[in-house]
């Protein structure tokens, strides 16, 4: 069976609800050439739905966890602004959405903007993508998850967050699994982070470059969060692609 033939004749299908983008949306360019064709035959049917996570208006649909506690933003560090998610702040937390995803493709778009707050105004701009966030876990920073790094030269690493752990043949430092090579964009221009989960495995691309996978995940479904880490960040687009 030719699988690069038959994505390549994939089609979205258009849903009328309000959390679904009403535009068409080619099936992502990292999905025909991917090495496992597992993954493929998810992919039910001849069209697939693509799911925006983000509304480009507001926050429906995520929660917000600072310091000072669930959707308590006294600094204002989480807020939409021009169409896009614009974290900034002298602090710690995240937004995390509402509802529990399993077996998924996801499309985030970001970039860096200028302000890095102490302690780490001299270092390395750093978020994240925690996401394997389950429903039963407590919100703290950082909750039980898995992360795909988002951080200045270091984007697609794992970390393994609050007791969660996964195998990888890549190189391991304690609970980080570095990435193989770095395809970042340089400065403020926008980078695009996927991931692909499916049953127990993941794996983490950059800018349409497979950079870190691993297998054995302890959790495999669950919420997903952003990060804001003393740096600030804005995120254009959050979509999601089931993939059971």
């Amino acid at each position: 069976m030719n699988f690069k033939f038959i994505l390549s004749t994939l089609c979205v299908c258009l849903f009328a609800s309000a959390n679904v983008d009403a535009k068409k949306i080619p099936v992502p360019e990292i999905l025909k050439g991917h090495k496992d064709k597992a993954l493929f035959t998810k992919l039910k049917g001849d069209k697939v739905k693509v799911t925006s996570l983000f509304n480009g208006k507001n926050l429906d649909g995520w929660y917000i966890y600072s310091k000072y506690g669930i959707d308590n933003d006294v600094e204002k560090a989480f807020r939409v602004e021009n169409g896009l998610i614009h974290l900034a702040g002298e602090s710690l937390g995240y937004i995390c959405t509402n509802e529990s995803y399993k077996n998924y493709y996801l499309r985030v778009v970001f970039r860096w903007g200028e302000k890095r707050y102490p302690p780490r105004q001299e270092q390395r701009r750093d978020s994240g993508i925690l996401y394997h966030f389950p429903v039963t876990a407590k919100d703290e920073v950082w909750p039980k998850s898995i992360e795909c790094q988002i951080q200045e030269e270091d984007c697609g690493d794992y970390w393994c967050v609050g007791g969660a752990t996964v195998e990888s043949p890549n190189r391991r430092e304690q609970n980080r699994i570095i990435r193989t090579a770095n395809y970042e964009n340089p400065g403020k221009e926008w980078n695009t982070i996927e991931v692909i989960c499916i049953d127990n495995k993941s794996e983490h691309y950059v800018n349409g470059h497979l950079v870190n996978h691993a297998g054995n995940l302890s959790v495999t479904e669950g919420k997903i969060l952003l990060q804001l880490e003393y740096a600030e960040i804005f995120y254009k687009t959050v979509e999601l692609i089931p993939l059971k």
